[in-house]
């Protein structure tokens, strides 16, 4: 059973693996063009909050959400927004301890946008590896293990997806302190008065 145990974990390690190398095969070779529509990010948010409710309480991990009701549609392609924010929820989870918390986050931001973030409370990120964690293969010293399924694709991958945007996913984050991640989508041109207002 044991052997069976592991060889099942390392063939959906590999299949993980396989997807996200087709995923970012797909980006770099201009095969992704982003279907744009409105959506509601508070919608999607609470949708993805409850997808990763029981990996959270699994690892003791309190998952919070917080966004306006008011918020404005945004424009974007959502099974694609909705990949990005799934990896970056997923990385947070993985880089909080036990007892801690992630949230997941959207307000209205300046000239039209609306910025989604992510913020955990794991040991953040050295200053010597945030220039570095956008790269593929890339994992920092707290992900480093043989039995880690992460091979360091999910956040070249979530760059990827917002480039083709037009946007950037920034990291704000010290040592000890934990991490946030965030983007911006524009506002709809539906919504666009309202928040002008």
């Amino acid at each position: 059973h044991q052997y069976l145990a592991t060889a099942i974990s390392q063939g959906r390690r590999l299949t993980r693996l396989v997807g996200q190398l087709l995923e970012l095969a797909k980006l770099d070779a201009g095969q992704v063009v982003p279907q744009g529509e409105p959506l509601q990010l508070a919608e999607l948010i609470q949708d993805i909050a409850q997808k990763f409710s029981l990996t959270a309480a699994a690892k003791g991990i309190v998952l919070h959400t917080a966004y306006s009701s008011a918020l404005p549609l945004v424009f974007g392609d959502i099974s694609l927004i909705e990949r990005a924010i799934d990896n970056l929820t997923e990385n947070a989870l993985q880089h909080s301890p036990p007892g801690g918390t992630v949230m997941l986050c959207a307000t209205t931001a300046i000239e039209g946008h609306v910025r989604f973030s992510v913020e955990d409370s794991g040991p953040g990120i050295p200053a010597e590896d945030r220039d570095r964690i956008f790269d593929r293969f890339y994992r920092g010293d707290q992900s480093r293990s043989t039995g880690s399924a992460h091979a360091g694709l999910g956040l070249a991958i979530v760059k990827g997806i917002l480039e083709l945007h037009g946007s950037t996913v920034t990291v704000d984050s010290k040592s000890g302190s934990g991490s946030r991640f965030s983007f911006e989508l524009p506002v709809h041109a539906f919504d666009a008065g309202n928040v002008a207002s």
